[in-house]
C-alpha cells in the first residue's frame, strides 16, 4: 500500500512540474531581408485584429531564483478590457486576472483580490519581477511595438525575431508558426520572450476572433 501511495505521489509530482511544460518549435529559417510590402501588409492586418481570445499555456521561469511556474491561460482581449483565466489541470482555476483602462485587478483562487493602476505595477507586487504586460498582449499576435530592433521575418512577413530595451533590460523576441498553415492571417503557436531574468514562454492552442 504504502509502495502505491509513493508512486501515485511521485506521478502527481512530475504532473505538476511538467503536465504544463512547453517544448520549444524546431529551427526555422529567417532573414533581416524580407520583402517590406509583405511585412505590412501582415502588420496592417494585426492592427485590425482586436478583439480576439486566445486559449493555451505559459510558462514563468524567474532565472535568479530557478524558479519555474507553468499554467493554463485563457486571454481575451478587447481594446478597453482584457480578462486572463490561469488554470492547472490538477488545481483548477489559479487566479483571474482583468485589466481596464483605470484598474488591473487579481483575484486568486481563494478569492482575495489585489489591485492596482496598471497591470506591470500589479504583477512586479504579486511576482516581485517587471513583466512588459502592454507589450505582451501585442508580441503574443506577431505585432510589432515601439522600439524594437534587431528584426528578423519569414518568407510571409511575420516577424521571427526582435530585441528591445524594456525597464531597462535587454529583452529579446521570438515568434514561431505552424509552418503548414495557409491562415489569411497567420498567427503566431509559440512565443519566447527572455530577459536576464526572465523568460516567459506562451504556447497558443486556440484562437478565436469576435465581433
Amino acid at each position: 500500500m504504502i509502495q502505491h501511495l509513493t508512486k501515485l505521489a511521485v506521478l502527481l509530482t512530475v504532473l505538476l512540474v511538467t503536465g504544463c511544460s512547453i517544448p520549444t518549435p524546431s529551427h526555422q529559417d529567417s532573414s533581416r531581408q524580407v520583402n517590406i510590402d509583405l511585412v505590412n501588409s501582415h502588420q496592417n492586418k494585426l492592427s485590425a485584429f482586436n478583439n480576439w481570445s486566445m486559449s493555451g499555456r505559459m510558462a514563468l521561469i524567474q532565472k535568479e531564483l530557478d524558479e519555474r511556474d507553468s499554467f493554463y491561460v485563457n486571454w481575451r482581449y478587447q481594446p478597453t478590457y482584457q480578462e486572463l483565466r490561469f488554470s492547472h489541470p490538477l488545481k483548477g482555476q489559479l487566479a483571474k486576472l482583468t485589466v481596464s483602462k483605470r484598474q488591473a485587478t487579481l483575484v486568486d483562487s481563494n478569492g482575495a483580490t489585489r489591485s492596482a493602476v496598471t497591470a506591470p505595477v500589479l504583477l512586479a507586487d504579486v511576482l516581485q519581477v517587471y513583466i512588459p504586460f502592454e507589450q505582451l498582449r501585442q508580441w503574443l499576435i506577431g505585432q510589432k511595438t515601439a522600439r524594437l530592433n534587431n528584426l528578423t521575418y519569414y518568407n510571409n512577413g511575420t516577424l521571427a525575431s526582435a530585441s528591445v530595451v524594456q525597464n531597462n533590460e535587454q529583452w529579446r523576441i521570438r515568434w514561431f508558426y505552424d509552418s503548414q498553415t495557409n491562415a489569411e492571417l497567420p498567427l503566431p503557436e509559440q512565443v519566447h520572450i527572455d530577459s536576464p531574468t526572465l523568460k516567459i514562454k506562451v504556447q497558443m492552442q486556440e484562437w478565436q476572433t469576435h465581433n
